[in-house]
């Protein structure tokens, strides 16, 4: 079968050289893939229509360890010499998780109520007419309240679980004979309205497969536990520039603020805040370190949430730094005063 190919851009000075993303797996049954399921121990891997991101199709993956899963064999190689050393190339999963609510659902499940987003990440219900995928806001604090509320059960929200596998273990073959293993990690993805969440991994960190002809011909997914997932798509692209993201605040009342909207929030002595990360515009797994000093580069606390208490007066400082884990794109950061009186 024809590999599909979505075109893209790469500006170098002032020469523009067009540069291909690859597309692995893209919803189709598996012979108009072009592709062959094979299970592996006492997993199973199989076509689905029980969910789909695109086209009719999703695969279906029941992993019982790092040694039991499934492989997608490509019948026509996938090249993908020309990522291998780019970069700015991600390698990006959508995958879906049975028993995870989409973001626009809202859901009880999250920390202090929140829920709807992955691993108790903050999804805050469903912004009207916010992006897909986007973090769905359902109104600042002391604003008009949008569709899907803050998650919780009064305004409809769902239950929200959170998936047993913490990371998959990936292994490339490739039309050389060679194998090539890596982990991908799936902590604190985010969730679209649907329920799929994307995770990526640059591929030059995959260093083992910069050493092969970059020709793959099988793919093989396994989990650290047993679960189940879907996989809706599989795809090469770009991620350029620096990472973007805010925090969010909520407060002993339920109020949720950003750092976004304002540089200062007041509270009494005693009062404890629950801060979370929110990263923009990326699918890789990406860090967050806390600072609640003078000094951004003190970390005090790492994880997309967090809890303070603040005993005594006065002003302090929070700062957030949502990094790179693998040095590719520079940090977003973002601060926001707090008074305690």
């Amino acid at each position: 079968m024809k590999q599909l190919l979505w075109a893209g851009i790469l500006t170098v000075g002032l020469i523009s050289v067009a540069m291909a993303d690859v597309t692995l797996y893209a919803g189709q049954p598996a012979e108009e893939a072009g592709v062959t399921l094979r299970s592996w121990g006492s997993g199973t891997i199989e076509d689905s229509t029980e969910t789909t991101f695109v086209g009719s199709r999703s695969i279906k993956v029941l992993t019982r360890g790092i040694l039991s899963g499934g492989w997608i064999v490509f019948n026509t190689p996938r090249d993908l010499r020309a990522d291998l050393n780019a970069p700015d190339k991600v390698i990006r999963f959508t995958l879906r998780f049975p028993g995870v609510s989409g973001a626009a659902a809202g859901g009880s499940g999250g920390l202090a109520g929140f829920g709807g987003g992955s691993r108790g990440g903050p999804s805050f219900g469903g912004e009207a007419g916010g992006p897909r995928g986007g973090p769905g806001f359902g109104g600042e604090a002391g604003g008009p309240q949008q569709p899907g509320g803050f998650g919780s059960p009064a305004a409809g929200g769902g239950q929200t679980t959170t998936p047993t596998l913490r990371e998959l273990r990936l292994v490339f073959e490739t039309s050389d004979g060679k194998r090539t293993e890596t982990l991908l990690p799936l902590q604190n993805l985010r969730t679209d309205e649907s329920g799929w969440q994307s995770v990526s991994l640059p591929l030059s960190v995959i260093t083992e497969l910069r050493d092969t002809n970059g020709q793959i011909t099988k793919l093989g997914l396994f989990g650290d536990t047993t679960g189940v997932f879907y996989i809706g798509e599989i795809r090469t692209l770009s991620e350029t520039g620096p990472l973007q993201g805010y925090m969010a605040i909520q407060n002993t009342f339920g109020s949720v603020f950003t750092s976004r909207s304002q540089s200062r929030l007041s509270i009494a002595s005693g009062d404890e805040l629950i801060f979370f990360g929110v990263a923009e515009g990326v699918s890789m797994p990406v860090e967050y370190r806390w600072s609640f000093g003078d000094d951004p580069s003190q970390v005090d606390g790492v994880g997309n949430v967090v809890r303070r208490r603040f005993p005594k007066r006065g002003t302090y400082t929070v700062h957030l730094t949502i990094a790179d884990p693998y040095g590719n794109r520079p940090p977003a950061t973002a601060k926001i005063e707090i008074q305690v009186n």
